[in-house]
């Protein structure tokens, strides 16, 4: 069944395309009392729905609520991955309305990059698998893993999903942790303490890190674009990491097939793709020659870059003292 023959199904009447909503229900608004003359108030915007919508009605809103009205999230999309930088041009022109905001558009597509790297399978080669099958002798005299290299195994076996080491072998690599430089301890600590802490610490504070990264890359593109003002920057700059978690999500997807030389020329084409549309996206939002672009392109991945990993050092130090 198509998306219109859905919504008629829900009691959208839909007239050719785009889709249209049904009638008023209400004589006038149930926010503010002024009367209706459409699906919307022209005083305070609000959609007419009944006080106590049905199952129906719930679905319809929903639908509404995460496509955009009017098929926006799909000319959204369509824009950003067909025409990079179109998008940013069109808001800053002031062709808006049958846009998605940049805002919700970025908020998409991190959660359904954050959702799908959640729920993809881990394809990764199992180190103990491998070596298990190799029959691998150590020399009569040689001595174990060095104190840094046990606590590196104990805390990569902590957070590789197996869950927590048994109390013996933690309390034996904790007290070696004490023998880590000052700044590792409590990141070490957390990690072979408490693994699953850890990493859900990660994942709740990572996607605002990036987040906040956001005006971060505006301000370092507006160093090198002068004459602009800032939000047009800022425009700039949420477009392209939506358009990037929209195209880290597709690569991820391909996990759920297990075919690893699918998974990896997914992960290949879009380390070569993610550079190519954000070199189109500068173009055709500045301006300038491919030369002087993919110039300006690189000093600020480098900065930006040392930038992110400088916070993503925070990040990691912030979720290991934080309970």
């Amino acid at each position: 069944m198509g998306v219109m023959q859905a919504l008629q199904t829900f009691g959208v009447r839909v007239v050719g395309s785009p889709v249209v909503e049904a009638e008023p229900q209400s004589a006038a608004c149930l926010n503010c009392g002024t009367p209706l003359h459409g699906p919307f108030c022209s005083a305070c915007g609000q959609r007419d729905i009944p006080p106590y919508p049905s199952v129906r009605e719930l679905v319809v809103d929903a639908f509404w609520e995460l496509s955009g009205w009017d098929g926006r999230f799909a000319s959204t999309v369509r824009a950003l991955v067909r025409r990079p930088g179109m998008l940013t041009r069109e808001f800053l022109e002031g062709r808006r309305a049958r846009y998605l905001s940049p805002l919700r558009l970025y908020l998409l597509a991190s959660l359904l990059y954050f959702v799908v790297a959640g729920a993809a399978p881990d394809l990764k080669v199992e180190r103990r698998a491998t070596l298990g099958a190799m029959q691998v002798s150590v020399p009569t005299g040689v001595t174990g893993p060095s104190r840094p290299q046990r606590v590196a195994e104990a805390a990569g076996d902590a957070l590789d999903g197996d869950g927590a080491l048994n109390a013996a072998t933690r309390a034996r690599v904790l007290a070696d942790v004490e023998h880590a430089p000052a700044l590792m301890r409590p990141v070490l600590r957390r990690a072979i303490g408490d693994p699953t802490g850890f990493k859900r610490g990660l994942v709740e504070t990572i996607p605002r890190m990036l987040f906040a990264l956001l005006p971060v890359f505006a301000g370092i593109v507006a160093l090198f674009y002068r004459g602009r003002r800032y939000p047009e920057h800022l425009y700039f700059a949420i477009h392209l990491h939506a358009f990037v978690f929209l195209a880290l999500s597709v690569a991820k997807l391909t996990a759920f097939t297990r075919v690893l030389p699918l998974v990896m020329l997914a992960g290949a084409t879009t380390v070569v793709w993610i550079p190519v549309y954000a070199t189109l996206a500068f173009r055709r939002v500045y301006g300038g020659s491919i030369a002087r672009t993919v110039a300006k392109e690189l000093v600020i991945g480098v900065i930006y870059c040392a930038i992110s990993a400088a916070a993503f050092v925070c990040t990691i130090y912030w979720v290991s003292v934080a309970r």
